[in-house]
């Protein structure tokens, strides 16, 4: 159930930021022992000064104009989740700068 809520999280964030005609990619790779999760979506990247606090309590990079209230913790859920899982969390810029991806590596049982 947390792994399902982490992906909602994430996915959710993902169409928020993504432009309505614009895909968001998910993969899922085994590399060795762990599960290795990309989300990747079209729009704006991110601030080099909030990348080291994307997963923190109550941040948001959502415009304060967006209509809806955001409380900025659906990537601080994510990252408890996948930390509980002993796994890792980040966000990156896309290489070519045209949106943003988050990985996340969780650990495989029975390695």
């Amino acid at each position: 159930d947390l792994i399902a809520q982490m992906f909602d999280k994430l996915i959710s964030n993902a169409c928020d930021f993504s432009p309505p005609d614009q895909p968001i990619l998910i993969s899922l790779v085994r590399q060795r022992h762990q599960a290795q999760l990309t989300i990747s979506n079209s729009g704006p990247t991110l601030p080099r000064e909030m990348q080291g606090s994307l997963f923190d309590s109550m941040v948001s990079l959502r415009p304060e104009k967006s209509g809806e209230p955001h409380l900025g913790l659906g990537l601080y859920i994510a990252r408890l989740i996948v930390e509980f899982h002993s796994g890792a969390i980040r966000a990156r810029n896309r290489a070519d700068r045209s949106g943003v991806e988050f990985q996340v590596s969780l650990p495989l049982e029975g390695r």
